[in-house]
């Protein structure tokens, strides 16, 4: 009869464990590719400007461009008059400098004119309505001003994204604004992700026969790789017998990291462990000390091209399988992908009821946030029990309550990790 595995748990503590995973990680390969493909790409390159820009002066309003010297103490009955000796556009120049007295009609972007270092808006003129060729100008108020200097945005040989920068449509335009056709970037991690166990049901299947369930985490962690930054392979569902595994873990071997769901605590069907020692795992730790996702495992798999493989075992609980992606494989994933900022924002919030936690783990509740009385709230999402999925749906933040901590008062205050991809993100920033 088979007997519960005995193993020793390493329980560490939250910041150990995401110290050894963080210390695993090897950059990815790098690779060219057009701008207009790097959305969500990551930078491996800083980006200098090959140029100034804006390349010269230009204008910031719609008006006239004149020396400032010669604009007097103005007022409406008593305007200055300016001889206007020509009109420039955005794209086009004036050849001349601009003269005593004299004014050149400027369109917004255009470059100003040697010899002038203002530009006098159309509301504060005539308009050259009396006289063409003149220009009366009633106040000033733009006396020096509406000039935007070359250089404003930046000068040649600065730099302007650095590697690890996220690309998204603000940095798109700055690339484009260097001229860029081309950029370094990091290559996708890519991420093979294995769910096991007899009682899971495939979407294929048309209906759960007794005694099974809907395989669901393979979906939360293939779509949670790829809001990492990463390519997932789904290689379905493995059944609990060890040549079945091995088949599957085989199927996902050219990955750089592999992901197993299940099997990561001490029952009989546990069988991960046997099947990745026979490989020569080596195994860095087994269980921390959260929850929920307590028997996360994190370890290296040798293969033949000298490159080991990044293995994550997480729990096959739902909830306690999003927990331990989010704390430990999103970061790796991040880093790997050379991301500076790999961690979810942190904001602080205000608990809207009383939480009780166990003393000696760190707990991450799922909840969601709502603006009261001018506060931001923080309440449980749905039921919290690890092997439910409701709570995924719904919850906006991860709740920190730190190992040492058994309660947190209504009204006292946590740090939430925010979920930014979660369906009601949004939700608690509307108006109470």
């Amino acid at each position: 009869m088979a007997q519960f595995e005995e193993r020793i748990a390493d329980w560490l503590p939250l910041d150990e464990a995401e110290r050894r995973v963080l210390e695993s990680v090897v950059l990815a390969e790098k690779e060219s590719i057009a701008i207009d493909d790097a959305l969500d790409r990551v930078l491996a390159k800083d980006i200098s400007a090959p140029s100034t820009l804006p390349p010269l002066d230009n204008s910031a309003m719609d008006g006239y461009a004149i020396r400032s010297i010669d604009l007097k103490q103005v007022t409406e009955t008593d305007p200055v008059v300016f001889d206007v000796v020509d009109v420039i556009h955005a794209g086009t120049f004036f050849e001349g400098e601009v003269r005593e007295n004299q004014a050149v009609r400027i369109m917004t972007g255009a470059a100003v004119p040697a010899g002038a270092d203002t530009v006098i808006r159309v509301e504060h003129t005539d308009a050259e309505k009396n006289e063409s060729g003149k220009i009366a100008i009633f106040s000033d108020r733009d006396r020096g001003r509406n000039v935007r200097p070359a250089g404003e945005d930046w000068e040649k040989g600065t730099i302007v994204l650095k590697a690890g920068q996220s690309i998204g449509p603000g940095q798109i335009t700055v690339l484009a604004a260097t001229r860029a056709t081309s950029i370094q970037v990091f290559k996708k991690p890519t991420v093979a992700v294995l769910a096991s166990g007899n009682e899971l049901e495939s979407l294929s299947s048309s209906s759960l026969d007794p005694g099974k369930i809907p395989e669901s985490n393979s979906h939360l962690i293939s779509s949670s790789v790829k809001t990492a930054g990463g390519i997932a392979y789904n290689l379905g569902i493995a059944k609990d017998d060890i040549n079945d595994i091995k088949s599957h873990i085989a199927s996902g071997q050219s990955a750089d990291i592999l992901v197993t769901i299940g099997g990561a605590s001490m029952g009989e069907g546990d069988l991960f462990k046997e099947c990745l020692d026979q490989a020569g795992f080596n195994l860095d730790f087994w269980r921390t000390r959260i929850r929920p996702g307590s028997p996360v495992s994190f370890g290296h798999l040798p293969r033949d091209n000298h490159k080991d493989q990044i293995v994550f075992g997480l729990p096959g609980n739902p909830s306690s399988a999003m927990v331990t992606f989010e704390i430990l494989v999103r970061p790796f994933i991040l880093a790997m992908a050379g991301c500076t900022h790999i961690h979810r924002p942190i904001i602080t919030a205000v608990s809207a009821t009383d939480l009780s936690s166990p003393e000696h783990l760190t707990e991450f509740p799922r909840v969601q946030l709502e603006k009261r009385d001018g506060r931001l709230v923080f309440f449980p999402a749905d039921s919290q029990g690890s092997g439910l999925v409701r709570s995924l749906g719904s919850a906006d933040a991860l709740a920190i309550i730190p190992q040492g901590m058994s309660r947190v008062s209504e009204g006292s205050t946590l740090d939430l990790l925010l979920l930014h991809d979660s369906p009601g993100f949004n939700n608690w920033s509307k108006k109470s």
